[in-house]
């Protein structure tokens, strides 16, 4: 694969709510398209709609799923797999425009979303027609693109893995936050503080690391890191 198989699709934007660690600014929230030789995957889905509680705590500007994939030229249609990197409600809440498309998502994720109080907007999760397969552990989800647990933000978070010609890429989601915490993992090896699991966190933060990635992509940054510029 190449490295300009894999899309960037800015879904939302929203402002960070007073009990947030970011309180008060503005942050995007991406989805990722990867074209794989045997099928077009799509990497989270987005903010849904319908949740007065998301709505009112983050205000977010949402950009039509629908919309992102023209840019890229392609239809949701065209999606032929799903994978959710976590069930919190900023990259599940579109799971329902891909009926019947498979989800991949951690089996732990699937958990936790079903029995933490105040986790996700399960309405979204379970939305009709939503078929989910739940992995556990490193999966190969086609050849040359691998999902791998990233535990720790979350119960089941699991990063994206792709093989390219120009050397590992990896979909982080959220197990490193943005290019400023990679650098900063980088150079003191720790992690900002944040919710959920750090000693797991930290773990799986270092995992990514210790792959050599050429480029590292990030749910919530436009920034990416690219080794071959720095």
């Amino acid at each position: 694969m190449l490295l300009d198989q894999v899309v960037p699709l800015l879904v939302a934007e929203v402002t960070f709510p007073d009990f947030h660690p970011q309180a008060g600014t503005q942050g995007p929230v991406f989805a990722y398209v990867v074209r794989h030789p045997d099928a077009v995957v799509l990497v989270d889905t987005g903010i849904g709609s319908g949740s007065s509680e998301v709505d009112t705590a983050y205000q977010p500007r949402r950009r039509p799923l629908a919309d992102a994939l023209s840019e890229a030229r392609l239809r949701l249609g065209d999606i032929a797999l799903v994978v959710n990197t976590h069930l919190h409600f900023d990259h599940c809440g579109n799971n329902a425009l891909f009926p019947n498309v498979p989800v991949y998502v951690h089996s732990a994720e699937y958990v936790a979303a079903h029995t933490q109080l105040h986790y996700t907007v399960l309405d979204w999760v379970d939305a009709p027609n939503t078929r989910y397969e739940q992995v556990s552990g490193d999966h190969e989800l086609l050849p040359g693109l691998r999902l791998v647990p990233t535990s720790g933000h979350t119960p089941g978070h699991q990063s994206v893995l792709i093989d390219t010609d120009a050397g590992p890429v990896i979909l982080a989601g959220q197990a490193i936050y943005n290019a400023a915490e990679y650098h900063h993992l980088e150079a003191t090896g720790t992690l900002f503080p944040d919710t959920g699991d750090r000693t797991q966190a930290l773990a799986s933060a270092h995992r990514l690391l210790a792959l050599e990635p050429r480029v590292v992509y990030f749910s919530h940054d436009q920034v990416r890191i690219d080794a071959a510029m720095a």
